[in-house]
C-alpha cells in the first residue's frame, strides 16, 4: 500500500548533516510515510550513512551526479504518496510538522501546495515568515518565489496529472519556475508556522551559487511580470528591488529611499491592492535583513 506522503529529499556529499535531517522526518507524529532520499552521487560518506539506516520507511535512490533539479526530478519520479513533501539534507524540521500540513490540505482543497514559514540558523539566523493566503502568495510570485522550498507539500496527483517537473534551464531559482508553474493548477498558501530550522553554511546552493541564482531569479520575475501585464523594466532595476545588499542603518536608509517606491509601483501595477501588500512585506524583510 502506497504511504500518504512521501518525503522527498535530494543529497550530496551532506555527511555530517543526513543522519539528523533522516531521524528528523522518521520521527515525525505523522507517521504514514516514506522517506526517498536521492543521493546524488555523493563522494563523501553519505552512502555510508545512508546504508546505516534500517527504517523500512526509508528508500535511498542512487544516481550520477547531475545537479539538484536532475535529483528533484529523479525523486518525483519515484515517490509513491498522495503528498509530495520537501525537506533538504542539511535541514531539520519540528516533529509535528507533516501532521499539520496534511491537516492543511485536507481541509483546503483548492490548495495544491502549502509550506511554512521557517527559522535559519548556523552562519545566520532569524525567522522568516512566508505569505498567508492564496492571494499573497500568488502576488508574491512577482517579486519571488511565495513557498520556501524546503518546507513545501504538493499534491501528487496534480503533479502526475499535468507531468509538472523542475526544469534544467531554471537551476539555481528552479523552485521559483516550480511554483510559478505550480499556481497555474490551483492555490498556494503556507501556514503561519515554523516549519523548518534552514541550516546556513558556505557550501549550501544560495552561498555558492548566488550570482547564478540572482540572475535566474530576475529572469522568473521579468516572466512572471510580463504575465501579469508589467514590462520594460530593466534586470538591473528588477534585481535592486528583491536582493538588498549591504548592511546596517544607512544600507536600510538608502533601500527604503531609493528602491521601496519602485517595488510598491510594480506590485500595485501588477496585482492591485494585493499586490502592494506583498511589495510592504517584501521591504519589511528586506529592512530586517539590512538591519540584522
Amino acid at each position: 500500500m502506497s504511504p500518504r506522503v512521501s518525503v522527498l529529499m535530494p543529497a550530496f556529499d551532506v555527511a555530517p548533516y543526513v543522519a539528523a535531517a533522516v531521524d528528523c522526518v522518521l520521527h515525525q507524529t505523522f507517521a504514514d510515510l516514506e522517506l526517498v532520499v536521492v543521493d546524488d552521487g555523493s563522494t563523501d560518506a553519505t552512502p555510508d550513512v545512508l546504508a546505516a539506516v534500517r527504517d523500512p520507511r526509508v528508500r535511498v535512490v542512487r544516481r550520477p551526479n547531475g545537479g539538484i533539479v536532475a535529483a528533484l526530478n529523479t525523486g518525483l519520479d519515484h515517490v509513491r504518496g498522495e503528498l509530495v513533501a520537501r525537506m533538504d539534507a542539511d535541514d531539520l524540521m519540528p516533529p509535528d510538522r507533516l501532521a499539520r500540513q496534511v491537516a492543511f490540505l485536507a481541509a483546503h482543497p483548492r490548495v495544491v501546495a502549502c509550506g511554512t514559514d521557517y527559522r535559519q540558523f548556523g552562519t545566520r539566523s532569524g525567522v522568516t515568515r512566508m505569505p498567508r493566503s492564496p492571494a499573497a502568495c500568488r502576488a508574491r510570485l512577482l517579486f519571488g518565489t511565495c513557498i520556501a522550498h524546503g518546507t513545501a507539500m504538493i499534491r501528487a496527483d496534480v503533479l502526475r496529472g499535468t507531468g509538472l517537473r523542475y526544469r534544467p534551464e531554471y537551476a539555481y531559482a528552479e523552485d521559483y519556475r516550480f511554483f510559478s508553474d505550480l499556481a497555474l493548477s490551483g492555490d498556494l498558501a503556507n501556514l503561519p508556522y515554523v516549519g523548518l530550522e534552514y541550516r546556513m553554511h558556505p557550501r549550501q546552493i544560495s552561498t555558492a551559487k548566488a550570482r547564478a541564482q540572482r540572475a535566474v531569479a530576475v529572469r522568473v520575475m521579468r516572466e512572471n511580470l510580463a504575465a501579469a501585464g508589467v514590462t520594460g523594466l530593466p534586470d538591473a532595476a528588477l534585481e535592486r528591488m528583491v536582493f538588498a545588499d549591504g548592511h546596517g542603518a544607512g544600507a536600510a536608509l538608502r533601500h527604503l529611499l531609493g528602491v521601496a517606491p519602485g517595488i510598491l509601483r510594480v506590485g500595485a501595477r501588477a496585482a492591485g491592492a494585493a499586490g502592494v501588500l506583498t511589495a510592504a512585506q517584501l521591504v519589511r524583510e528586506q529592512l530586517n535583513a539590512a538591519l540584522r
